[in-house]
């Protein structure tokens, strides 16, 4: 059985990724994020401005609503957004429900399982310290690179 995506902390997130949930909300971010992550995104200066721009915000407008897309243009307009992946955000969030499991009494078996990843792994993660707020924290350190 797959759970649930684990709930992403609105810290965690690039300042990108805030300034599109201030935009147009989370959800609506999230399927931008998703759809179009991790690239430069030309935003047209108006809905049909061009043909370019046109087909630009007809993209913007299928993944994150018309009222979405006239808000994005008139926050970027003419300008490349560079819309982020939020992986690391999405690492945390998977982080924090490993932790959250263990903590419920589960064992590293069966969270490996429900997460689709070794029992090593799972021991590194709740090894890991957090920063208070029950953000795991990333490995520091020249070991943290490999």
């Amino acid at each position: 059985m797959k759970r649930p995506a684990p709930p992403i902390l609105e810290s965690d997130l690039p300042a990108t990724a805030r300034d599109l949930v201030r935009l147009v909300g989370w959800a609506k971010a999230e399927a931008l994020i998703r759809e179009l992550g991790g690239i430069p995104y030309p935003v047209p200066k108006a809905a049909d401005n061009n043909a370019a721009g046109a087909a630009r915000f007809e993209r913007l407008a299928e993944i994150v609503g018309q009222r979405g897309a006239e808000r994005i243009v008139a926050e970027y307009g003419g300008d490349v957004m560079e819309i982020p992946n939020c992986k690391t955000a999405i690492a945390r969030a998977r982080m924090r429900a490993m932790r959250a499991r263990c903590d419920a009494g589960a064992t590293l078996e069966e969270i490996a399982i429900e997460f689709g990843c070794t029992t090593r792994w799972v021991t590194e993660v709740l090894k890991r310290p957090d920063d208070g707020a029950g953000r795991v924290l990333e490995r520091g350190g020249q070991m943290g690179l490999f």
